[in-house]
């Protein structure tokens, strides 16, 4: 560290005032605070607001604007300096671990490969093996290699007709059996993907369901919290030109850095928000509208 964010958190101590007092006034939540006093840079949003929270900051407690933030600036760059410095070591480290997954890849491939042949050469084997059985059925093949007697020959000539017959009807039946089997599967893989259909049209309805729709669009840059329904979607920049849909079922509570620059619509009509460029705003949704 440089020593920046330990002099913000000392000159804050000395003046006996704690973050959440700073975060009242300025708008600015306790855990950006808290990143710039510990110097973690990762976890602010970046961009013009870093700067705008830092001359914010020293503000409140009375200090030299532009030196806390030229001073911000030299922290700044060594942590970015700092952080290249552990991506270049991780980047070197990644050619042996892509090997690795390489071969496990490789190994894997080759194991189903295996597996797959086995399974193809049982089930050409067995199904070989049934018609092998069929034929020698239909043919009418005997072990005996003697010569036939007549009463056998008269036996033979009475038997022959049957034995096509069975054959004919074994082969029938295996035939049906095998459609059926096919037909209970087809119907089977119907109903499963219909209940996959259902519950997709389900979760649909409830999206277009929920009775708070929020739609905001953003003509500068604007740093958004969003906390939907008393749950926390995150925190992000939305960059100009682009539009963000938020869905709730009571509740949203929507935090904007940047209110002139912004527009919000409360289920497809028009909010009137009022705020100066650059100004931290929060505003509260439920399913009346804007609660004022």
């Amino acid at each position: 560290m440089t020593g920046f964010g330990e002099k913000l958190r000392r000159e804050r101590e000395m003046r006996g005032v704690s973050l959440e007092e700073i975060a009242e006034s300025t708008k600015i939540g306790t855990r950006n605070l808290r990143a710039l006093e510990q110097e973690d840079f990762d976890k602010l949003p970046g961009g013009i607001f870093n700067k705008g929270f830092v001359r914010a900051y020293s503000r409140f407690l009375g200090l030299d604007e532009e030196q806390t933030v030229s001073d911000f600036d030299v922290a700044l760059k060594e942590h970015q300096a700092v952080k290249g410095q552990a991506e270049i070591i991780q980047i070197a480290e990644e050619p042996e671990a892509e090997r690795f997954r390489q071969f496990v890849f490789l190994v894997a491939a080759l194991v189903l490969i295996a597996i797959i042949g086995i399974t193809w050469y049982l089930v050409r084997r067995h199904h070989n093996a049934g018609d092998e059985r069929a034929r020698h059925e239909t043919i009418g093949e005997s072990p005996r290699t003697s010569t036939p007697s007549k009463n056998q020959i008269a036996a033979s000539a009475g038997a022959a007709p049957t034995r096509p017959a069975q054959a004919m009807a074994t082969t029938t039946s295996k035939t049906a059996s095998e459609t059926t089997s096919e037909t209970v599967k087809s119907s089977s893989a119907s109903i499963s993907d219909s209940k996959i259909s259902r519950s997709d049209a389900v979760d649909r309805a409830k999206d277009s369901a929920a009775p708070i729709r929020l739609d905001v669009t953003a003509h500068e840059d604007s740093w958004l919290s969003i906390f939907a329904d008393g749950k926390s979607l995150g925190q992000e920049i939305l960059a100009a030109q682009k539009s963000r849909t938020i869905r709730a079922q009571k509740e949203v509570r929507l935090k904007l850095g940047n209110v002139a620059g912004v527009e919000v619509s409360f289920n497809g009509k028009p909010v009137n928000i009022d705020g100066e460029p650059k100004q931290v705003k929060e505003f509260t949704f439920t399913a009346d509208g804007l609660r004022q």
